[in-house]
């Protein structure tokens, strides 16, 4: 069955977006079974997720569950479909530098946003977190969870399944804007799996998966995208969430009479001057100078499928 599948997919264009598409659809989708399971424990991810999640080892045992299914996903359809080891997606050296910088430039992506509601609010209070009684080596010990196992891991996840794998897979066969709209949609809708739907959300998430995608498809590197993924969550749990087990520091309380276009669509309107200002860069050549093994203007040599 799997050789035959691959042979098809060798073959025909239509059979290999199909692929692809069901199988980044899978890794997303395996979330739905596991939130049954994890209610069959008594454990309601649904209520846990985003700022409200809940360091209990539960969550974390079913969260940790999840990443490793989507990542057995995209693994198996790398080895027995494509015939091809994970490595290929986009694990380029430089791991910690390309992290870092990324890590920055996310944070201060998503600072924009949260500066811009400030200067709109009639009151700002900043409430600390974490409290002299918190033992430090308990603190210590959930804020490496809370970076690594948390923030990290779900960027990863996300970024190999959403971005790194269906570039990879169809770069070199169809107009990578249009892999970067489908992988948007099925990123933006994974997540209103366990999250209520309005405009602005639904927006917000569609152009930061086309961001993310755009850095990995210029950079050819899978921790750029990483890194800028994770300095935008950081940013949000750190000060404005209010569970210190979960790297708030500061709970910063926004109130007042905002405009409803600026809390629902400023953030969209600074992601896309960003997105533009990535497309200037790569203009410049500056993703050429910093990344020149990336091979996103590059033909592979490999037979490209019939479209039919």
């Amino acid at each position: 069955m799997i050789a035959k599948l691959t042979v098809l997919y060798n073959k025909y264009l239509s059979i290999k977006i199909i692929t692809v598409t069901l199988v980044v659809f899978l890794s997303i989708a395996v979330m739905l079974p596991l939130i049954k399971l994890a209610e069959l424990f008594g454990v309601n991810i649904r209520e846990n997720t985003g700022f409200d999640f809940d360091a209990s080892f539960g969550n974390i045992f079913f969260f940790f569950l999840f990443g490793i299914s989507s990542i057995g996903i995209i693994w198996s359809a790398q080895k027995f479909i494509h015939e091809k080891p994970l490595k290929e997606l986009g694990f380029k050296p430089k791991t910690g530098i390309t992290l870092f910088v990324g890590f920055v430039i996310g944070a201060f992506l998503v600072s924009l946003k949260y500066l811009v509601l400030i200067l709109n609010a009639e009151t700002v209070n900043y409430v600390p977190v974490v409290n002299s009684e918190v033992p430090l080596l308990s603190y210590i010990g959930y804020y490496a969870y809370f970076l690594i196992g948390f923030i990290f891991w779900n960027s990863f996840i996300e970024e190999l399944g959403t971005r790194a794998y269906p570039i990879e897979k169809l770069k070199n066969y169809m107009n990578p804007h249009l892999i970067f709209t489908i992988m948007g949609l099925l990123f933006a809708l994974g997540h209103l799996v366990l999250n209520d739907f309005s405009p602005g959300y639904f927006s917000s998430l569609f152009v930061a998966s086309y961001i993310y995608s755009l850095i990995y498809y210029y950079s050819g590197s899978i921790w750029l995208s990483i890194g800028v993924h994770s300095g935008v969550n950081w940013v949000g749990f750190t000060f404005f969430g209010t569970n210190w087990k979960m790297g708030a520091l500061y709970n910063i309380e926004i109130h007042g009479d905002i405009p409803y276009w600026i809390t629902e669509y400023s953030n969209v309107i600074i992601q896309l001057t960003f997105l533009a200002f990535v497309v200037y860069l790569k203009n410049k050549g500056a993703f050429e100078k910093y990344f020149p093994n990336s091979n996103q203007d590059i033909l592979l040599t490999e037979t490209k499928p019939n479209k039919t």
